[in-house]
């Protein structure tokens, strides 16, 4: 919050075209007599007369609104234009947010994955299960006005209505990005837009920042209504009415106080009053530095923040790509808050509370920055080293703004201004630093979900803590080495020296006794009060650095302050009287406390020694811890054992992955396991990644991930260390514990089969005389395995393939085989029984023996003779297994004609009278067919 003790000391304050008030024509003899030159200053002049007409103004009864009075048009139009442009900054930095994160996707390379447009919205479709188009003029007119209104700390929310049923779901993800810009813009508006401007009171100050809180928060709320998306998506013969809004309760109230600070900041410098009010001498009176409090907490947050976001960035840029590290400026900001929260001791609680929606689990975790998996070790040390370095910033700063004079060391309040300050920036953190969602709806039946991540509800009491331990540093330690620090640091930290003058003056108003200000009422510069016994021990500390007079900061035209009304005798009471302390007085600098003696050259010399000697130490124990975590977590760690698994999958070679992790099967279950037949296996494992990796003792898990046929699936690779590699540990696979990339195949083999075919290659298997199972440990990928026959009848079929996937199921696949006849059976099936025919065509019986065909003579055998047999059309057969035999059937009869001559005498005493005959009749068959070898046994049942 802005107050009197942090405004620039002597800015001109030249009266411009637009300042309010008219030049008294009269002069307070007493003010007169303090600054003659008063007489000559127009200013002077109107604040003399405006004292004189307020004064007027009590003694009649009557008190206008004075604050009012002083204000003209340009007093209300700034402060709008200010609101304006604080909304207008917060929807640029969305823009220019979201313009950085498509650019990452971009960057991305993906030539499959088709436009960075169409990876969004099938993005958005897996997601929501709804087909967009966010190339849509209504996505691009809509989606950065409502992230914008997110910077509010609002949720964004999606909604969904369908046949009267309705679902919303909505997730809280603060901009601070976008609303650093939309304060940033606002101030600076403000700030030049005042120039010339005159503002007379603090009422007008505050009264300025409500207009642009106001400008600022109406215009978001209005423009987030107006810009709400609708959509109406198709879904099957209907269509689903989409709404996407972050409209919430929070959005004017934040924003109106985001607009009122940063414009009350801005117009602070444009301040006249000339002297500290009686709300700022009282606060600095009973609570020392209470306005001082916020610096060495931003400069804390500054430093820690500064290091951390580029250690973030970086890392996002190595781990996640283009798309994370130019996305960064969405969530790098409410990252750096939770790795300084975790960095300060704390920690971060996850939790949730789900009914029926998968994903939340419906607990409560909390999350240390030591936690197993959650930061690697290298970086918890470098992050607390941080932290403490940050702390000790703080602890300089506060030790420069809030010199420990006498004053402050009587006072016992002022050991709690800094930690109450901590606890309640704890209890802030746990609104400004939550990042939560919700979903809830009836389109699918009763599903309600929430979920958070947040500093833990101790956060605020950790803070204390430190708090406490920064005050207790800045009063005992800091002392003894803040002088030796470079100027240039020791200014960066404390301040400009015009500030650190202004809370001089603001210090030794409060030292002069707050009753006496009090009654004096505090009205301006030359107001005389009786100072408090503890007053002139204020102006002096031992401890407070070097401070150059306060006159050399102060505008050459600030209008100086007569020195004899400072002190002097009291006319007609022989009392010594001072002066309310002004901010624009040159004698200010006087009540400054005074430089400290400089240390001894020796002694000097021996503090540096030991700071560089201790500090080389820290930094050698550091550099040792942090190259001992680097090593063995990289030469000598565990993933270096998983990723030479992966590594030899990927390349076929699975004879060196089976002597990384040994299979723990038999020789012949792992017949498979060579490089001829993996290498020849297709969608094996095509490249791999490492993510992380958890180490419980002498055991860890190497997580990664493996991509097969363009599926990427997630692997935990058990390592354990039974062995040392001289100071670091030994780390093998676990296969007691199982590798997930092995799995099993399982072949049942026919009968005689002594040899298999796998992906082209020869494998060998136990012949025996009815089926039996084998089982072989495999590898991902494609297998084809086939099975040879010896015999041109018998086939098994073509190749089966079995499809090996990394993290499939735990069943193994199982192949049958079951023999069946090829059509060479049934053709020479064919060519034997029509061989037969053949044969008995050849006979000259009437009835051939074994035949399918012949005729029947009735009456006398004599009478018929020369019996020709010819086949006229052979018959057609069909051949089919039952069981391991085979059997043929007729399909088509044939024909067959007999030749032959009858004696047409029935008088046997008569000479024969023989004549030529031909009769035809069809030829059929069916029985089985035994196969040895490449020998066929017909059986024919004629």
């Amino acid at each position: 919050m802005p107050s009197s003790a942090h405004d620039p000391a002597g800015e001109a304050r030249e009266p411009g075209p637009d300042d309010t008030g008219e030049l008294s024509a009269t002069t307070s003899p007493g003010a007169a007599r303090r600054d003659p030159g008063a007489q000559h200053d127009p200013g002077v002049q109107q604040n003399a007369g405006a004292q004189h007409d307020a004064a007027a103004a009590r003694g009649s009864g009557h008190r206008p609104p004075a604050a009012l009075s002083t204000m003209t048009a340009r007093h209300w139009w700034v402060p709008v234009l200010a609101g304006v442009g604080g909304y207008v900054g917060t929807v640029v930095g969305i823009v220019i947010a979201l313009m950085l994160s498509v650019l990452g996707l971009a960057l991305q390379g993906d030539s499959d994955g088709g436009s960075t447009t169409d990876r969004l919205n099938d993005e958005i479709s897996s997601a929501t299960g709804l087909d967009t188009d966010t190339s849509g003029l209504r996505w691009i007119l809509s989606v950065p006005f409502q992230l914008a209104a997110m910077a509010a700390l609002v949720p964004l929310r999606l909604i969904l209505s369908f046949g009267g049923e309705g679902a919303s779901a909505g997730i809280t993800v603060p901009q601070y990005f976008a609303l650093a810009c939309g304060v940033l813009t606002a101030w600076l508006i403000a700030r030049k837009l005042s120039t010339r401007m005159r503002v007379e009171t603090r009422g007008v100050q505050w009264l300025m920042a409500a207009v642009s809180g106001l400008t600022w928060a109406a215009l978001a709320l209005v423009v987030t209504a107006l810009t709400v998306l609708r959509l109406d998506v198709p879904f099957f013969a209907s269509d689903i009415r989409v709404r996407l809004t972050a409209l919430g309760g929070g959005l004017f109230p934040v924003l109106f106080l985001v607009g009122l600070l940063s414009v009350a900041a801005a117009l602070n410098v444009r301040s006249t009053q000339v002297s500290p009010g009686r709300i700022v001498v009282g606060a600095e009176r009973s609570t020392p530095g209470v306005l001082q409090v916020l610096r060495p907490i931003a400069v804390q947050f500054a430093v820690f923040g500064t290091v951390a976001g580029l250690g973030l960035l970086v890392y996002a840029f190595v781990e996640g790509g283009a798309p994370a590290g130019f996305s960064a400026l969405f969530w790098l900001p409410i990252a750096v808050g939770w790795l300084f929260v975790l960095s300060l001791l704390s920690a971060l609680t996850a939790g949730g509370a789900a009914t029926s929606l998968t994903g939340l689990t419906g607990r409560s975790d909390a999350f240390y920055l030591w936690s197993e998996g959650t930061v690697p070790v290298w970086a918890v040390v470098l992050c607390l080293l941080l932290a403490l370095v940050s702390a000790v910033c703080a602890a300089i700063t506060w030790a420069h703004v809030r010199p420990l004079d006498e004053r402050v060391a009587r006072t016992p309040l002022a050991w709690a201004v800094l930690p109450v300050t901590y606890f309640l920036l704890g209890l802030l953190a746990l609104w400004l630093l939550r990042v939560g969602g919700y979903a809830s709806g009836g389109m699918v039946g009763s599903s309600n979900a929430v979920f958070s991540l947040r500093p833990a509800g101790w956060t605020c009491l950790v803070f204390l803590v430190w708090g406490v331990v920064i005050e207790l540093l800045a009063r005992f330690v800091v002392p003894a080495f803040m002088h030796t620090l470079p100027r240039r640091v020791t200014r960066g930290l404390r301040g400009s020296e015009r500030s650190r003058g202004r809370a001089a003056v603001v210090a030794s108003a409060a030292a002069m006794g707050g009753a006496g200000l009090a009654g004096a009422g505090l009205a301006g510069a030359g107001t005389r009060v009786t100072p408090a016994p503890e007053a002139t021990a204020a102006t002096s500390s031992a401890q407070h650095p070097s401070a150059e007079p306060a006159a050399t900061t102060a505008p050459q035209d600030a209008t100086p302050y007569a020195p004899s009304a400072y002190s002097g005798p009291h006319a007609g009471s022989g009392d010594e009287t001072r002066v309310l302390p002004s901010y624009d007085d040159p004698g200010a600098t006087t009540r400054m406390p005074a430089q400290r003696a400089p240390m001894d050259p020796a002694t000097k010399k021996r503090i540096r020694l030991i700071a560089i000697i201790v500090g080389a130490l820290l930094l050698l124990a550091v550099l040792a811890s942090v190259v001992f975590s680097v090593l063995s977590r990289t030469v000598f760690g565990p993933d270096n054992q998983a990723e030479d698994l992966l590594r030899s999958v990927t390349d076929g070679n699975a004879s060196h992955a089976a002597e990384i992790a040994n299979p723990n099967v038999s020789s012949g279950q792992r017949a498979l396991l060579t490089d001829d037949v993996y290498g020849a296996a297709q969608n094996r494992i095509s490249s791999y990644e490492i993510k992380d990796t958890t180490i419980d003792g002498d055991r860890a898990t190497v997580n990664a991930t493996v991509t097969q046929d363009g599926v990427t699936t997630p692997v935990a690779l058990p390592m354990v260390s039974d062995s040392r590699n001289g100071l670091f540990k030994s780390w093998r696979v676990d296969e007691t514990a199982g590798v997930p990339l092995y799995q099993a195949l399982t072949v049942e083999v026919p009968a005689g089969v002594g040899e298999l075919d796998v992906n082209g290659k020869k494998v060998s298997v136990d012949a025996q005389g009815q089926p039996h199972t084998v089982e072989y440990t495999v590898l991902p990928g494609d297998y084809a395995v086939g099975v040879g026959s010896s015999s041109k009848y018998v086939t098994y079929g073509g190749d089966q393939v079995a499809e090996i996937r990394a993290g499939s199921p735990s069943s193994a696949p199982v192949m049958s085989f079951q023999p069946s006849f090829t059509p060479a059976l049934e053709e020479d099936v064919t060519k034997q029984l029509n061989a037969t025919l053949d044969r008995c065509a050849q006979s000259t019986e009437f009835e051939p023996e074994g035949c399918p065909f012949g005729y029947s003579i009735y009456g006398d055998d004599e009478d018929y003779r020369n019996p020709r047999w010819s086949i006229q059309r052979y018959p057609t057969y069909s051949v089919s297994s039952y069981g391991s035999q085979a059997t043929f059937t007729t399909d088509r009869s044939g024909e067959v004609r007999l030749d032959y001559q009858y004696n047409e005498e029935y008088d046997d005493d008569e000479p024969a009278d023989w004549t030529d005959r031909d009769t035809t009749s069809s030829v059929s068959g069916y029985g089985t067919v035994s196969v040895s070898g490449d020998e066929l046994t017909i059986n024919a049942n004629d």
